[in-house]
């Protein structure tokens, strides 16, 4: 029994040994690792960016009060965003699309609060 333990630590000693030994000359054998090369040029992809395509209009038929035919309206006026409804002046919206100007400010007021949060 003391013979095979002997002969198991001598053949994980050489096993290591020869791990060890390989370890060192790892670069010999694989050869030395080499830089990362930087692309001529930058990669190209298939598909190019259209220039001057716009992000799809915002629905605002989220703001409370505005509906299919309101929300047609403005996009008429040039209104898509939530952002340009809160900058927009109520009165002269409101002529332009042919709403109340009351309905149109709580409208901004709406669209205020959820370009801002």
């Amino acid at each position: 029994m003391k013979r095979i333990a002997r002969l198991g630590g001598v053949l994980v000693g050489l096993g290591a040994g020869v791990v060890a030994a390989l370890w060192l000359l790892k670069d010999k054998i694989a050869g030395p690792p080499t830089a990362p090369v930087e692309p001529a040029e930058a990669p190209r992809f298939r598909v190019a960016p259209v220039p001057g395509a716009e992000l799809p209009a915002d629905d605002l038929t989220a703001i409370k009060g505005i509906g299919p035919v309101y929300a047609a309206r403005l996009a008429d006026a040039g209104i898509e965003r939530f952002a340009a409804l809160a900058a927009a002046d109520a009165p002269a919206l409101a002529e332009l699309i042919d709403a109340p100007v009351a309905q149109l400010e709580e409208w901004i007021t709406q669209a205020q609060a959820l370009v801002v949060g």
